[in-house]
Order: structure tokens, then sequence, then C-alpha cells
């Protein structure tokens, strides 16, 4: 996967880029956030989950976990 990641769309500095919208984010436990939030890429929009964690005296997020669900052509738009 990490060797295919230049080729895909958005892997270029000059390539497309990901339109994030209804970006919420909830503590789950000090250092534990959860993120969602939905993007499109090229005209694909995606429902994204994203677990991000930072571990105690350190000051920089990590994003742990992530997930993306394809959201199909004609559903509503942002959901809340």
């Amino acid at each position: 996967m990490l060797a295919a990641l230049p080729e895909l769309s958005g892997g270029d500095v000059d390539g497309p880029c990901h339109e994030t919208s209804s970006m919420t984010g909830v503590v789950l436990a000090p250092g534990v956030v959860h993120l969602t939030y939905e993007s499109v890429l090229g005209g694909n929009r995606a429902r994204r989950s994203s677990l991000w964690r930072r571990k105690h005296g350190e000051t920089a997020w990590q994003m742990y976990y992530h997930q993306a669900t394809p959201v199909p052509a004609g559903e509503g738009q942002n959901r809340s």
C-alpha cells in the first residue's frame, strides 16, 4: 500500500485535494479523540471516521485508526 500511495489520486502536491465538511470531534478519553467528517475527491463522496491519540507528555497527535465508507451517488448531502 505504501508503495502505491504516490500513484493514487491526491498523491502529488499538484494533484487533487480532498474537500472536507461536517467535521466533528468527540473526546473519548484523555488523549483520545474520535473524528468524523465527509470528504469529496474527484466528485466521489465518503464518510470518514478516525481515532487520534496523543501520548502523555507529547504535543503531536497521531492517527491510530481510519475508515472511509463511500457514499452512493444521489444520497443526501452532508448528513448530520
